[in-house]
């Protein structure tokens, strides 16, 4: 859902789902799968079978996503277009294998189906109708969402939010003190749904009680761990020679880093505390509309790793992800506060006390044994973030070298000479941070 500016169009199609002729080589060639979608979606937003045409810009940029590709369609009836974002699993089949795409589409197809559908009306049950209400809401509206995981097929059509005036961040930028805010209080929104629906209606629940997607990857021999631990090797160099103390942390995490992630994730650990996180918090998956500059409403996407789990991760991933060192020296006992006041203010609208169902001194604890998830977010976001887009890497000729050797015993974003400095001082802030607020 990336701003993509010089999109060009490739693809066309009648009302039929046929291709018509390419305008540009771009865009490779669409599934049919995808045309199907939007031809069964076209009619029902109001265009006329047989007179209607589907045309593709790209709808992303390089970085912008892993297990999945966007497109941009336009369907066009005389002097109507309607613009939508088609999300699929990569084309490329290893790719699609490498990086666990379908459980992925899985997942997000069943939030947008079922999860997001149930804690809206929830809210609407409790009284809480639209987010003027105080309530969570904000997500892309979705149109369609299927998958089929034998035939690796999958689709999820949503709005364009460039179409409502939203705007990605810059991820090469620290986010400032206005969008950190909207977004602690809205993850606070949502947390408190958890809490609360998990009090009142526990059978309808349940099934929202999934756990990280990409769990058996880190319980498995192969390229995955000796990615993870070459990303860590990363953040050791960076360390200077007098960071002992921080060095010596990050050799004893090196000796538990899959334990660690494990735990990290494991609901039991965490109950009666466990909410459904999004599960993938940084600025590339929020939107952002802005009256007179400042950032008035926000949309968050890209739930393919949404997950039963402390409330926690989602709060730490974004704080050190997307933060620098001077940032949380002046404001990360303020974002807690935000998101806990937010916490606490949803669940009285929902007509809990939060001091029974989350008190500050669990949320507190919950930091403590948990707060280390930071780093393990860290060491892959950070240099990410700290790269230009036209020097991330090829995930498509990484995923063919992980499918011929089951191999990859290299880091998966390596520093260049352009952001070694800038990666360097950020991750090391991050390994300080962990270790002075008592998470290491």
């Amino acid at each position: 859902m990336a701003d993509h500016s010089n999109s060009t169009p490739s693809a066309e199609t009648n009302g039929h789902g046929e291709s018509a002729s390419s305008v540009d080589d771009q865009v490779p060639e669409l599934p049919q799968y995808l045309y199907a979608a939007l031809k069964q979606l076209a009619p029902k937003e109001g265009f006329t079978e047989g007179n209607f045409s589907i045309a593709f810009d790209f709808g992303s940029s390089k970085g912008d996503g892993f297990v999945g590709q966007m497109f941009k369609a336009t369907i066009s009836e005389r002097d109507r277009n309607e613009v939508y974002l088609c999300k699929i699993p990569p084309l490329d089949d290893d790719r699609r294998e490498q990086f666990g795409s379908m459980t992925a589409f899985a997942r997000e197809v069943l939030v947008y189906d079922r999860f997001l559908p149930t804690i809206y009306e929830y809210q609407r049950e409790r009284g809480i109708l639209s987010p003027e209400d105080g309530g969570f809401f904000h997500t892309p509206r979705c149109y369609y969402a299927h998958c089929d995981e034998v035939a690796q097929e999958s689709v999820i059509i949503m709005e364009d939010l460039r179409e409502r005036e939203f705007r990605l961040w810059n991820k090469h930028k620290i986010i400032d003190y206005d969008h950190a805010t909207l977004f602690m209080t809205h993850l606070g929104r949502l947390h408190a749904i958890s809490l609360a629906m998990k009090r009142d209606q526990p059978e309808r629940f349940e099934q929202f009680k999934l756990p990280n997607p990409f769990d058996p990857m880190l319980k498995a021999d192969g390229p995955f761990k000796n990615m993870i631990l070459s990303q860590l090797q990363m953040v050791i160099d960076a360390l200077n020679e007098q960071d002992t103390i921080e060095r010596a942390k990050m050799e004893q995490l090196k000796e538990e880093v899959f334990d660690e992630l494990l735990r990290c994730g494991t609901a039991q650990l965490a109950e009666p505390y466990t909410v459904v996180g999004h599960g993938d918090c940084w600025t590339n998956n929020m939107m952002f509309r802005y009256e007179a500059r400042k950032p008035q409403e926000i949309i968050l996407f890209d739930w393919q790793v949404m997950r039963y789990v402390t409330p926690v991760q989602d709060i730490v991933y974004f704080i050190f992800c997307c933060t620098d060192e001077e940032f949380r020296r002046e404001y990360y006992e303020e974002m807690l506060d935000i998101y806990y006041r937010s916490l606490s203010t949803m669940l009285a609208k929902l007509q809990h006390d939060v001091k029974e169902l989350f008190p500050r001194s669990a949320f507190d604890e919950q930091l403590r044994v948990f707060g280390r998830y930071g780093i393990l977010m860290g060491m892959f976001l950070v240099p990410m973030m700290c790269t230009r887009n036209e020097e991330l890497p090829d995930i498509e000729a990484l995923a063919h070298k992980m499918a011929e050797s089951q191999q990859l015993n290299e880091s998966f974003f390596k520093t260049t000479e352009s952001n070694q400095e800038t990666y360097a001082k950020r991750i090391r802030a991050v390994v300080k941070d962990c270790i002075r607020y008592g998470y290491f």
